[in-house]
């Protein structure tokens, strides 16, 4: 048997406790999926660190993270990236961040292969290859403006492997409450203070998020009814933690995913605007109530939900195991292989 070439593989990112950047560990969390879908290969990352990224990828065995300044402007990045490339002989830069430049990936290509992650219906990039998951695509693949190979839809959404096991696990809690790796706008304590009139009926979970701060309100919320919420900072198996719980809420980006994935039924308040979209295509598709921005009224639209759920009159569309399977990750990190491999 012809033994497989290693390659090296680079994954350019941006992370952590980032306001107004519309940021958070969303990127993170998905570079981390797929390159567990890319071992035994080689895996370095350069990341920009905004909080917890080197700590959480380091949690998930990898070593080879290289740091760039916050915020680089487009000459730099360019210079970093293309010398750790020369360097550690890169022969696939996967780029997974935030305002994705084409001038950068124009300039990378001229090195290297170059895959891109994009999010909402953004896909036209001068790249070998376009991954997005975005719920509002059907499932497809076609080419983009620059005739570049894009695969699209939530069947290609990059989610942790245990979003492919079917559980059957019994459920603990009566709803799990997670507002992404890094919640900005303080909405679990806007949960927190909207939930305690039910906690004599329900028992919750809440799972703050790796760069989120356990704050004075949420740690004496946290006394003051620890028989019925159970409160964690993070967690190494978020699939697992949905599948032992009635219901979700969450915010709009990897999490909804992953609620789909295990056909449990939930609501999103948005950390950032551009979620706002994704939140309208679950509720559109009958699978989530979107509860938007948090504003004012946000405390009255938990509330309405808890109450819905309690009383049973909420009735979400069945949730169909073929929109979110799970297989992502390692659907695209066959279609990545075939980029260097054929």
């Amino acid at each position: 048997m012809k033994k497989i070439r290693r390659l090296n593989i680079l994954f350019r990112t941006s992370g952590g406790r980032a306001p107004k950047k519309e940021l958070g560990m969303g990127h993170i969390f998905r570079t981390i999926n797929l390159a567990k879908s890319l071992n035994p290969h080689n895996i370095h990352f350069l990341i920009e660190d905004y909080g917890e990224v080197d700590k959480n990828l380091r949690k998930n065995g990898f070593e080879n993270i290289h740091k760039i300044i916050k915020n680089p402007n487009l000459f730099l990045d360019i210079k970093k990236t293309k010398s750790l490339i020369r360097v550690k002989k890169i022969d696939l830069l996967i780029i997974d961040t935030y305002n994705i430049k084409k001038k950068f990936i124009q300039e990378l290509r001229k090195i290297t292969k170059v895959v891109v992650i994009s999010d909402l219906r953004v896909i036209d990039f001068p790249s070998n290859l376009v991954v997005n998951g975005y719920i509002g695509f059907r499932n497809k693949i076609i080419t983009n403006r620059f005739k570049t190979k894009c695969l699209l839809g939530p069947k290609y959404q990059i989610l942790d492997e245990g979003c492919k096991k079917m559980n059957s696990k019994k459920k603990k809690f009566f709803i799990l409450a997670t507002f992404g790796g890094y919640d900005e706008h303080n909405i679990t304590e806007i949960f927190c203070q909207s939930i305690e009139q039910y906690l004599n009926k329900i028992k919750v979970r809440i799972i703050l998020g790796p760069a989120t701060f356990k704050t004075e309100k949420i740690r004496n919320f946290e006394k003051n009814y620890s028989k019925t919420v159970s409160i964690i900072k993070e967690t190494r198996d978020m699939c697992d933690e949905i599948s032992q719980s009635h219901y979700g809420i969450c915010s709009g980006g990897i999490t909804s995913y992953e609620f789909a994935s295990k056909k449990v039924p939930f609501a999103i308040i948005c950390q950032h605007i551009h979620q706002l979209k994704t939140a309208s295509e679950w509720e559109k598709k009958g699978i989530a109530l979107n509860l938007g921005f948090p504003k004012s009224n946000t405390t009255k639209k938990i509330q309405s939900y808890i109450e819905c759920l309690i009383q049973n009159k909420l009735h979400h569309r069945s949730i169909r195991k073929s929109l979110v399977d799970g297989y992502g990750s390692k659907r695209v990190a066959n279609e990545i292989l075939k980029i260097c491999l054929n």
